[in-house]
């Protein structure tokens, strides 16, 4: 049985994996090659923003008149001469020097640099070993391939996030032309939940996150709820799919009163809007991200108030910070608003929510996407080099 899965998961992969050839079947004098990733061109779905991000880059690509490849990121091809733009990140970036070729290079940064997010990550693993006594690499964000061509090469970069992502790139690279530009999201809940939402919540935490548990701060939050007794966190993502940590962090996950672990939810799902509106806030203490889209998902779909590291580059202006990864900084950021009265949090929740509709809508990527594109392959066109406050 489980060769037939193994088996089944390579024949998978070899499938939504394969490049596409001129996805939209024109005949133009230009072509660009995407480096991404190639399923939301074979498949529907909306697990990740990634795959609208996909989307929008190959219809800018085709709406200023580029025939448009896409290429699997990790994958290589063969014939690199006829593109005039490659969009993206992976391998093709050292192919690109390797046959001395010279198409305009576009670096798509959906995090931070990867010499802060290597560093950061490999830190909060060394301080989960000083407590626990145990190393848990397979729950960090650890990027082994860190080509360092393509943030050297590149013409211009892409920086998914606020000033706080551009920033790290501008750290580690003179290459000039770095753009940021906030974070999608998918908009699932059509009613406002802020006015349907309990006064029972203000003492909820929700933590929505993916793979890479410490790196993203569980571990932090376990340890502050396992001690508080009075306030309650609601734990939403693929948990089970880093054992290592769940063996470790077991007690505060499944047998602590006041903590509620529920898997993967869907934001499709009943199951996401009530755990909306179970909540009042949504505590992210990431070391590393780009834009951190389920922070805005949750801000975006209920309003919650984002509690957040300077590092996940979210922001709106109403955001409450958690000034460093450790016990105390957890506990005074939670101690900020558990003071607040419930108006107080549906004022603050209101703001936020109303950033995130305005600034990281699909239509406002896709508008601060085209522009950037632009300016990038047309340097005589005027802009400036931050969208995110367009």
């Amino acid at each position: 049985m489980k060769f037939i899965k193994s088996f089944f998961k390579i024949v998978r992969n070899w499938y939504f994996n394969r490049t596409v050839s001129n996805y939209y079947g024109t005949n133009f004098k230009k072509n660009v090659l995407i480096s991404y990733i190639t399923l939301p061109f074979y498949k529907n779905y909306v697990s990740h923003t990634n795959s609208f991000e996909a989307l929008t880059a190959a219809k800018i690509f085709n709406e200023l008149g580029y025939n448009v490849d896409i290429l699997f990121y990790k994958n290589k091809i063969n014939d690199l001469k006829k593109y005039d733009v490659i969009y993206g990140f992976g391998d093709v970036f050292e192919q690109v020097v390797k046959k001395n070729l010279n198409p305009t290079l576009i670096y798509y940064g959906t995090g931070m640099h990867v010499c802060h997010q290597n560093m950061k990550t490999l830190e909060r693993m060394h301080d989960v070993h000083q407590k626990k006594d145990v190393w848990l690499p397979k729950s960090m964000r650890y990027v082994r391939e860190s080509w360092s061509y393509q943030t050297t090469i590149a013409h211009a970069i892409i920086a998914l996030g606020n000033e706080v992502c551009e920033k790290s790139y501008r750290k580690h690279t003179d290459i000039s032309k770095i753009y940021s530009l906030r974070a999608p999201y998918f908009h699932t809940i059509k009613n406002n939940l802020i006015y349907e939402r309990k006064e029972s919540s203000k003492n909820k935490f929700l933590w929505f996150g993916s793979s890479g548990l410490i790196h993203k701060g569980l571990d932090l939050c376990l340890e502050y709820f396992k001690l508080n007794k009075t306030v309650e966190l609601h734990i939403c993502g693929n948990i089970l799919s880093e054992p290592d940590f769940v063996k470790v962090y077991y007690e505060e996950l499944y047998r602590t009163k006041n903590i509620f672990t529920y898997g993967f939810i869907d934001i499709n799902s009943e199951k996401f809007k009530e755990i909306l509106l179970t909540c009042s806030f949504i505590i992210f203490p990431s070391c590393s991200e780009g834009g951190s889209p389920s922070v805005v998902t949750c801000v975006g779909n209920g309003g919650l108030i984002p509690i957040v590291t300077k590092e996940t580059s979210f922001s709106t202006g109403y955001e409450i910070i958690i000034d460093n990864y450790s016990l105390k900084g957890i506990e005074d950021a939670i101690h900020s608003v558990t003071s607040l009265n419930f108006e107080k949090i549906k004022a603050l929740q209101e703001y936020n929510q109303q950033f995130v509709l305005k600034n990281n809508s699909q239509d406002k990527y896709l508008k601060d996407m085209r522009m950037i594109i632009n300016n990038i392959i047309e340097p005589t066109m005027d802009g400036c080099a931050n969208v995110s406050n367009l």
